[in-house]
């Protein structure tokens, strides 16, 4: 098999669709089709099925396959990096992933500057959820993530750390104390964000021998605020998941100072690439231990 088969296949994969790959890829949708038959036939195996009520998607070996196929375009990548650094030049290619929060308040910046100061780099980004970028890293779909503890299948670089902070609407009894502890919270109604919010909420009540009564579980920010505007519950964040805050909910500070670590993951930092390697050193060159 050769690279432009290889790529084809993890095209289709990403895009989801034949026709999209080859749009991407410069070539008709029966091209693609008589591709994708002749790739199986050589490795004697079905790779993607296709019906009009499901759409397309791979077979069991062919996601195997895929992950092979990944780390083969990957090692390539870095032997095109090879070369163009013996000529001074830097190019390559990073696809990263993150969490909406990181989205928001980190990559933009990470992009902007290595724009600036890697023109030769071809960056992409998937947005989703933390569990979603811990997959993709899993199955080689991104070579880069930034994710939240727990984090053990990954090698990490700490990022930042981002302070837990209380919501509760303004006439809420704990408003009137400037800050809380999570005895406070005992028998209150929670909102519980996922992402990881969770566990380390559940984390911080079992140090007080307390169980947090959870009324709520929410993915997006903006869905608990909406509960705490109509008095539904107080919730848990952190400083970076805030970056407005609505009429009659306001902010006090949990006591003790408690932190959620925020980390750069990859599969192996033995077997970055060189593009993926700018993206760790200008995120923590922005970002590094920085308290939020």
């Amino acid at each position: 098999m050769n690279k432009s088969q290889i790529e084809l296949i993890v095209r289709i994969s990403e895009t989801g669709s034949f026709t999209k790959a080859g749009e991407e890829l410069h070539m008709t949708q029966p091209a693609v089709s008589r591709a994708v038959a002749t790739i199986e036939s050589q490795l004697g195996t079905k790779l993607i099925k296709r019906d009009k009520k499901n759409g397309l998607s791979f077979t069991d070996v062919g996601e195997r396959i895929l992950i092979t196929f990944r780390t083969i375009l990957s090692e390539l990548q870095k032997v095109d990096e090879l070369i163009v650094a013996e000529q001074g030049l830097e190019i390559g290619k990073v696809h990263i992933g993150a969490y909406r929060t990181a989205c928001t308040r980190f990559i933009p910046k990470i992009i902007r500057t290595m724009e600036s100061q890697y023109p030769g780099i071809e960056i992409k980004l998937s947005e989703g959820s933390v569990d979603q970028v811990k997959e993709w890293l899993r199955s080689k779909c991104i070579d880069v993530g930034i994710i939240i503890p727990p984090d053990k299948d990954f090698d990490t670089v700490p990022l930042i750390k981002d302070q837990l902070i209380v919501l509760m609407h303004s006439s809420h009894p704990l408003s009137q104390k400037e800050t809380i502890s999570i005895p406070d919270l005992q028998g209150e109604d929670i909102l519980i964000g996922k992402c990881g919010y969770e566990v380390q909420i559940h984390a911080l009540f079992n140090e007080y021998n307390l169980t947090p009564k959870v009324r709520f579980e929410m993915d997006y920010i903006e869905t608990g605020l909406s509960m705490i505007q109509e008095g539904l519950g107080i919730t848990i964040t952190t400083k970076q998941n805030i970056w407005w805050l609505p009429d009659q909910v306001v902010v006090r500070e949990l006591k003790p100072d408690t932190y959620r670590d925020i980390n750069i993951a990859v599969l192996d930092m033995k077997d970055t690439s060189k593009a993926t390697d700018a993206f760790i050193q200008t995120a923590l060159t922005l970002f590094a231990q920085e308290d939020a």
